[in-house]
């Protein structure tokens, strides 16, 4: 089940058969204005009513709740007796939204997962629930995420980038959390000093975004690297386009990234990685073994990070590959299967005891 709204997570899931349902789903929303609120808290029993039909209709035995911001799937799976895993997969929410909101997951969830360690500890009371705190990695295809010199001869020519220039990427939908501006400053701070670099920025864009897109263009216009800096939507061919980086720079705001697939993605191809410190990252991103990690909203710092990669492609070479390996491990889908399954039995156990404590008690 997901929220009918813009994007293309519907028919990706579609794509690959999945049984999905689509609502009109309304989320809370960091922001002052009562209106919005009292929106959503006027919807909220139709909402949760029609998904404990769905639970109902469909004979669901757990339900899997994505994110703090939907608490609705959470709600109609306690009212209709069906177990709850919770998780939480960046740490995006404000933190008084955090601390108001994780005392109704404590209430409702049965088991938590969360996209890495780090954003356990951002969420207060994550780790009260114990051996029932599942963390996880999402998923990479390592066999589509794969370095491939043929590939990133065409990715090259298909994006504009001469074949023997060395290229630093990113690859994130163009909404402010992912930093782009950042990018686009770092990348100038880089030019001064190896004029001959290509940048290249892979993501989609929403009309709702549209300001913010534009103020990136207006950053490379004014900053003089037109011509240096490339934006494109790959589409469907990610894999294929980020084939021709060298060097991968995630630049991400703070209360952003959870575990980034999209690094997975980078190091499974063979990229060195440049990262901001940001929700888990430094749980993919070993320091100076896979990459760096910098701080965010530093522009300086992320370039520095990059000028021994830059100057030394043995050093690139070596870092890729240990970053390919890395991805092979903790990115695997087997991995990510067993994290999922000791969480669901670990809340199909809370549950029954639950229910056996309230049969005892109605006993009495």
């Amino acid at each position: 089940m997901l929220p009918d709204e813009p994007g293309d997570a519907a028919d990706r899931l579609r794509a690959r058969g999945v049984d999905l349902i689509t609502l009109p789903l309304g989320r809370i929303r960091a922001t002052s204005d009562p209106r919005v609120h009292l929106r959503f808290a006027a919807n909220l029993p139709t909402e949760v009513t029609q998904i404990r039909e769905v639970i109902r209709c469909r004979g669901i035995d757990l339900v899997l709740v994505n994110g703090l911001i939907n608490p609705q799937a959470g709600l109609a799976a306690r009212l209709e007796g069906v177990p709850v895993t919770w998780q939480l997969l960046d740490t995006f929410p404000p933190w008084a939204m955090r601390l108001v909101l994780m005392p109704l997951v404590r209430v409702l969830a049965d088991s938590l997962m969360t996209s890495g360690n780090a954003v356990a500890t951002a969420h207060p009371g994550a780790k009260g629930f114990g051996e029932r705190l599942i963390s996880f990695f999402p998923i990479v295809d390592a066999d589509r995420f794969r370095p491939d010199s043929e590939r990133a001869s065409w990715a090259r020519r298909e994006l504009g980038v001469p074949s023997e220039a060395v290229v630093v990427g990113n690859v994130s939908n163009f909404n402010p959390m992912k930093g782009h501006l950042t990018f686009v400053r770092a990348a100038a701070r880089l030019h001064a000093t190896h004029p001959d670099v290509y940048y290249v920025m892979l993501g989609g864009s929403y009309a709702h975004h549209a300001g913010y897109l534009h103020r990136i263009r207006r950053e490379i216009r004014e900053l003089r690297l037109d011509g240096r800096i490339a934006i494109r939507d790959p589409g469907k061919q990610v894999a294929e386009l980020a084939s021709a980086f060298d060097l991968f720079w995630l630049t991400s705001e703070p209360r952003s990234e959870g575990v980034s697939t999209v690094v997975g993605e980078a190091m499974a191809l063979g990229l060195p990685v440049v990262a901001t410190d940001v929700g888990s990252v430094a749980e993919a991103v070993e320091h100076t073994v896979t990459g760096f990690m910098v701080p965010p909203r530093d522009p300086q710092a992320i370039a520095a990070a990059s000028v021994s990669l830059v100057e030394n492609p043995q050093l690139r070479c070596q870092l890729g590959l240990a970053g390919r390996r890395r991805a092979e491990s903790l990115y695997d889908a087997t991995a990510c299967a067993r994290s999922h399954v000791q969480a669901f039995d670990a809340a199909l156990r809370n549950h029954d005891r639950g229910a056996t404590r309230i049969a005892q008690a109605n006993t009495r």
